[in-house]
């Protein structure tokens, strides 16, 4: 991976984090703020169905498209960890 390569891929990565954090605000309406360290299912309760549409709109949102083929409960403990995954399995549209 070259410089510009991760760049690129940190910069995607931030758009993610603030994408996540707010469309995770808007849909679920959290007591506490929502942070990279905030957990998905114990904190926020975020379901299955939750967790699909906030990919698809985090896809509309970005212009990419996520392969969901190897994404399980275990790559969404946190919202750190979801980005990760959705940056490494994103391409664009």
């Amino acid at each position: 991976m070259t410089e510009s390569d991760t760049a690129t891929a940190s910069q995607l990565r931030a758009q993610v984090v603030d994408s996540m954090t707010t469309l995770l605000t808007r849909m679920l309406r959290p007591a506490a703020p929502v942070t990279e360290r905030t957990q998905l299912m114990d904190e926020l309760g975020l379901s299955s169905s939750l967790a699909l549409e906030l990919l698809l709109e985090i896809e509309d949102e970005l212009e990419i498209q996520i392969d969901v083929e190897d994404l399980d409960e275990d790559r969404m403990t946190t919202v750190s960890d979801l980005a990760d995954y959705i940056t490494a399995h994103c391409t664009p549209r």
